[in-house]
């Protein structure tokens, strides 16, 4: 007799195999039979049924199976392998937008220029000497240019247009061709210049020499070149305005059977040019002196400082007396270059006045333009800053 028919119980229904004959018992509810379905050794591959219960009667012959309907099926799982390539991909996907979006430093930026600076300590401020790129100093020269000429240009009266100027084509020529000498006719030495109807040449002039005195250096002859430094640290002070000043004395001092010329330097020399005219002498005349006077006033400081370029430049037109004036007690002339200076003025005659600027209270024994001086016939003078607007004559 079955066992559900002694103990009074329901029978337990079978899982039954579509192949084979493997019957297990499935239980009415469990929360793992989705999972079981999923089992392969559990799954059915067809439908599945129950056994009835076994008949209580005698005739067993007649019990079938009956069909209860088939177990719901679970949509399949995704297989590991498209998982991990999914997985990778967007790895990889993440990967790339990391590597290719823009950094967080300048590399987006725009260029910017730079530039060098040489700071010179003096005892009351510091000054900074720009190291401009050649670009740059090109177009400082001629913007500056343009300015001197504009003022000399309003004091004459009505000047004709002016021609374009080659500038360094002109300092190349004055500072590197030799010198003319004194000649009534051609001289292959001479440089190819056009003098102009105000100009004056090497010996000419007659009458008697002029004396004239900058801040008590005096000088006598017939022939005069300033060459006075410009640079930014002649701010300072006013030591610019001052200097300005002095040389203007010094012009209403000439007369017209004299002859001068000016230089102002910063880190290149500019020299006169009225209307036009090349670099020579000119005649003191009074015409000359106004556009002269025009020019200095016009003058600004700025820039570094390069004294050799302006000495070399002076020069090279043989003057009788050269008033030299700066501030800069650095850049020093070296030994080789004093050596040429004196060489220069030695086979000219040239004499050279120094004046030096300056915020100490007593004279530098070490000044590089007391050597200038003295090995080319000139004086020295130590003028201290603070003191330029109690002097005579510069009040104004």
């Amino acid at each position: 007799m079955p066992y559900h028919a002694v103990l009074g119980a329901a029978p337990e229904p079978r899982l039954g195999r579509a192949f084979g004959n493997h019957p297990r018992p499935l239980p009415r509810f469990s929360p793992a039979a989705p999972f079981l379905a999923r089992c392969p050794v559990s799954r059915p591959r067809g439908p599945l049924v129950f056994k009835s219960a076994p008949s209580t009667s005698s005739d067993d012959s007649s019990s079938e199976p009956v069909p209860v309907g088939d177990v719901p099926r679970h949509p399949r799982s995704i297989p590991a392998w498209a998982m991990s390539m999914l997985l990778h991909c967007i790895l990889m996907l993440l990967l790339f937008l990391w590597v290719d979006s823009p950094g967080g430093g300048t590399g987006d930026e725009p260029d910017r220029q730079v530039g060098v600076a040489i700071a010179h300590r003096m005892p009351d401020r510091t000054e900074y000497e720009a190291v401009e790129s050649e670009a740059a100093e090109t177009a400082a020269e001629a913007s500056e240019t343009s300015e001197a000429t504009a003022a000399a240009a309003a004091a004459a009266a009505a000047p004709s247009a002016m021609a374009p100027l080659d500038l360094e084509g002109l300092l190349a020529e004055a500072t590197e061709t030799p010198a003319p000498t004194p000649s009534t006719g051609g001289n292959a030495m001479e440089p190819a210049v056009d003098r102009g109807s105000g100009t004056v040449e090497n010996g000419e002039g007659g009458g008697s020499p002029a004396t004239i005195s900058l801040f008590g250096v005096s000088g006598s002859g017939q022939r005069f070149i300033f060459v006075f430094d410009r640079s930014d640290s002649m701010n300072g002070f006013s030591a610019l305005a001052a200097a300005k000043r002095e040389m203007i004395k010094g012009l209403r001092g000439l007369g017209p059977e004299h002859a001068f010329q000016i230089i102002f330097y910063n880190h290149r020399p500019v020299h006169f040019e009225p209307s036009g005219q090349s670099y020579w002498m000119l005649p003191a005349d009074d015409s000359m002196k106004q556009r002269a006077e025009a020019f200095v006033r016009s003058i600004q400081a700025f820039g570094g400082t390069e004294h050799m370029d302006a000495l070399k430049m002076a020069l090279r037109l043989e003057p009788d007396v050269i008033f030299f004036l700066t501030d800069a007690r650095i850049p020093r002339l070296n030994r080789r270059e004093l050596d040429e200076v004196r060489s220069r003025s030695g086979r000219s005659g040239t004499t050279i006045h120094t004046i030096e600027f300056g915020t100490d209270r007593v004279t530098p024994e070490d000044s590089f333009l007391q050597t200038l001086a003295e090995e080319n016939g000139g004086q020295y003078r130590y003028i201290r800053v603070q003191t330029l607007d109690a002097m005579p004559g510069n009040a104004s």
